[in-house]
């Protein structure tokens, strides 16, 4: 097994990899990473065995430790559907080498969710609890769109109510309205930050994946702009990214029409949709936003993140006898 660190010259046999693997997400693209290479240090691994790639880890370096990359959703290692339980405990075992030769104390690896694998594998829970690996779980609230889809009383007034209030629902080719009238403002108001991405980076993310990033906005009858949500799409999910409307339009059903009908429209076309996370903090959920995601029929999924210390990953492939 060799470990070889990403540079700019492996870009095309990066980006073509990631297209066959168990995780084919456009997150992975050097084309979406590197939009914030001036914020996170890259530190990405390519791992090779008898000279042909078997797996990827998006990653950076952070104060010692290597971190799967922190600029993106989940991440973790990236490999091919085909890999077997002995391989992977090797590549951990040449993972764990290979940091302890470039001085990293602790690796961070946040594993994909199942609903954005192509095919079942799930690794490193065994092997976080028998190596003693520090364990961190967020929820994220998940719609199965095989099943069929039962929103709660509450929900259904409020979607009736958006139908018969008028509410239209357009792609925009743009975020620049979303962005600069609804999320910005909003996210300001309520708590005080900013969206992770900037009005230029997701401008440009939609032009370099359009059919992967799209903007969806909810319009009055008199055409004027009162809400919105940015979606990532992925072979098996739709994830709302961002969310956010006008206060007054909302409690009349604006963002609950806007959501009933995204949920319509992709039905049969993915696996599930995602609307992420509600936490306040890493220990404490938002009860207001869980209840909203839950009364469509969502219910919670863990994604997990672990963190190594070398030493301990040093000893993977004697998991195995």
């Amino acid at each position: 097994m060799k470990v070889e660190l990403y540079n700019s010259s492996n870009k095309e046999e990066w980006n073509c990899f990631v297209e066959q693997t168990n995780h084919p997400s456009f997150l992975f693209h050097r084309n979406f990473m590197d939009y914030h290479s001036d914020r996170y240090r890259d530190h990405s691994l390519l791992f090779y065995e008898t000279n042909q790639l078997i797996a990827i880890l998006p990653a950076h370096a952070n104060d010692g430790v290597l971190c799967s990359h922190f600029g993106l959703s989940y991440g973790g290692i990236i490999h091919l559907a085909s890999l077997r339980t002995e391989t992977f405990l090797t590549l951990l075992e040449a993972l764990a080498n290979y940091c302890k030769s470039n001085h990293f104390k602790a690796i961070v690896l946040n594993e994909i969710p199942f609903i954005y694998q192509h095919s079942l594998s799930c690794h490193l829970p065994f092997v976080a609890n028998v190596l003693q690996a520090t364990q961190h779980v967020q929820l994220l609230s998940t719609l199965d769109c095989t099943t069929p889809l039962f929103p709660n009383t509450n929900r259904k007034r409020m979607i009736q109510k958006g139908i018969d209030e008028g509410y239209s629902v357009q792609e925009d080719q743009s975020p620049k309205a979303f962005w600069q009238e609804i999320l910005t403002p909003r996210l300001q108001d309520r708590y005080q930050v900013n969206p992770v991405h900037t009005l230029d980076e997701i401008e440009q993310l939609i032009q370099a994946f359009p059919q992967s990033i799209k903007q969806m906005n909810v319009y009055n009858t008199d055409g004027i702009l009162v809400g919105g949500t940015t979606l990532f799409i992925t072979p098996h999910v739709v994830h709302l990214q961002y969310i956010a409307g006008k206060e007054e339009d909302n409690k009349k059903g604006a963002l609950d029409y806007l959501i009933y009908s995204l949920i319509q429209t992709y039905q049969g076309k993915v696996r599930y949709f995602d609307f992420g996370s509600s936490h306040w903090s890493p220990k404490q959920l938002n009860k207001g936003l869980l209840y909203w995601k839950e009364s469509f029929g969502a219910r919670s999924i863990p994604q997990y993140c672990y963190t190594f210390q070398v030493e301990n990953l040093l000893q993977a492939r004697q998991i195995i006898d």
